[in-house]
């Protein structure tokens, strides 16, 4: 049997976003040898996805200029990069924390040609996904996330439907919904369950970002019908998605008032990401709430492991390039009283400070919870309703192992990614997660008997 093809440098960085490239450029500069291993063909992630004819370019032309500048720069650096590449396994050694001290970290790899990465630091910028809420008629044909119907858009150039409802909370709805209108379809409603006053309520603070309010006002121009202070109740048809009902809410979002249905044959929720921690998770690393913890330097409880971007706490691709930076010459050893890191540590933290704002504006209330019914499916792998959910919590199973045993949940492809946090949500104490295992993605069994056999 073939060995494993194997990769040692001074930084493996784990995802191709702003933070990833940033971080890995930085690291680069810094005269390391660093691999970007990235799950999407070309680097950009999500906000910056290219369209399918321009993945093998240096600087896609539909790309904004600041994401083609920096797609330029990694593409003429001497960073190694791994794209469409997944880890599906890690492991540390804490006794060697950094460059030229041995490997920190080992990633086991799938889908390219470089099986194994050891690296003297890791940056995690494995990004975030969108939040899942169960409601009924969630898993029609034509429901999704606007997160998804982006991708369609941006990579595709295709739209999820002729008549689509959006339905959330928070300022990504804007643009998805400008993005599909541009591109043919007709947006029939945009359901924001936050109201117009809260946002009067933090507007003197939203002063101090005059770029992210120009740019939300210029999207809510193209976007005239914003239903406030509703949510979606539940999507019904047969073969798929033919209508859509939203009802006013209260502050905690729940349902509270009048309903009104409208004929869609695509849907597309919006209620904000979740940070993507299942690799951190794996190498160790502690938690804040769903985000990564870090320092002021972006270093994670791991020693020789850094975190940027999303991972770190939902805050935008201007804030994560940011965060990348720092995370890159931290890894690097080149932070410590280096020029410009004053500067730098400064403009985070001001970005910081307007993720604060939307995330006091749109994290999730407590009303979302009580959309779902009994027979409303929590996870999608194994087809598990709410009410086998709750009929094993009454029945004792009163952690979230006992109840991926009992039943199945988390036990499928994606491995807890969609239904753990609605499951949690059903046990009487939070928060809690299913356990941390490999493979965290599905590999095929001759990768596992290579490993096993090396």
């Amino acid at each position: 049997m073939a060995m494993m093809e194997e990769l040692h440098v001074d930084v493996a960085v784990v995802g191709g976003g702003p933070a990833g490239m940033s971080a890995a450029l930085a690291a680069a500069r810094a005269g390391r040898s660093v691999a970007l291993i990235d799950e999407y063909a070309a680097p950009g992630g999500q906000i910056w996805r290219r369209r399918f004819d321009e993945v093998g370019e240096a600087a896609p032309r539909s790309l904004p200029g600041a994401a083609r500048e920096l797609c330029a720069a990694l593409a003429d650096s001497s960073v190694r990069v791994l794209s469409g590449t997944s880890v599906w396994a890690a492991t540390t050694r804490p006794e060697a924390s950094g460059p030229g001290e041995g490997y920190a970290a080992e990633l086991l790899l799938t889908g390219g040609p470089v099986e194994r990465v050891r690296a003297g630091a890791v940056v995690l910028a494995t990004g975030a996904y969108d939040r899942p809420v169960a409601f009924p008629g969630w898993t029609l044909p034509g429901v999704m996330t606007a997160g998804g119907a982006q991708a369609l858009a941006k990579g595709q150039g295709v739209v999820p439907g002729r008549r689509v409802l959006l339905a959330g909370a928070g300022p990504f709805l804007l643009p998805v919904a400008a993005q599909l209108a541009a591109r043919g379809a007709k947006v029939v409603a945009v359901a924001e369950a936050s109201r117009r006053r809260d946002w009067a309520r933090v507007s003197p603070r939203m002063a101090g970002h005059p770029d992210k309010l120009r740019e939300y006002l210029g999207y809510r121009r193209r976007v005239r019908r914003i239903e406030w202070g509703h949510v979606l109740v539940r999507a019904e048809g047969s073969s798929r998605v033919e209508s859509a009902t939203i009802a006013e809410c209260g502050p905690d979002w729940a349902p509270t008032g009048r309903e009104r249905t409208f004929a869609v044959d695509a849907v597309c929720t919006a209620y904000g990401f979740l940070p993507s921690v299942d690799l951190a998770r794996a190498l160790g690393c502690a938690l804040r709430g769903d985000a990564v913890a870090h320092d002021a330097d972006m270093a994670t409880s791991v020693p020789g492991v850094y975190v940027a971007g999303e991972a770190s706490g939902i805050g935008g691709a201007d804030l994560a390039q940011a965060e990348g930076e720092l995370a890159g010459r931290m890894a690097a050893g080149d932070g410590r009283g280096t020029p410009g890191l004053t500067a730098l540590r400064a403009r985070r933290a001001r970005l910081a400070s307007f993720a604060g704002i939307l995330g006091e504006l749109f994290d999730p209330r407590p009303g979302l919870r009580t959309l779902a019914t009994p027979d409303t499916i929590l996870c999608r792998c194994e087809d598990v309703t709410q009410g086998t959910v709750d009929a094993a919590v009454a029945g004792g199973a009163t952690s979230m192992s006992a109840l991926k045993v009992v039943t199945r949940c988390g036990q499928g492809p994606c491995q807890g990614r969609t239904c753990e946090r609605l499951v949690a949500a059903r046990l009487p104490e939070e928060p809690a997660r299913f356990s941390s295992r490999a493979p965290m993605r599905p590999v095929q069994l001759d990768v596992l008997i290579k490993t096993a056999a090396d």
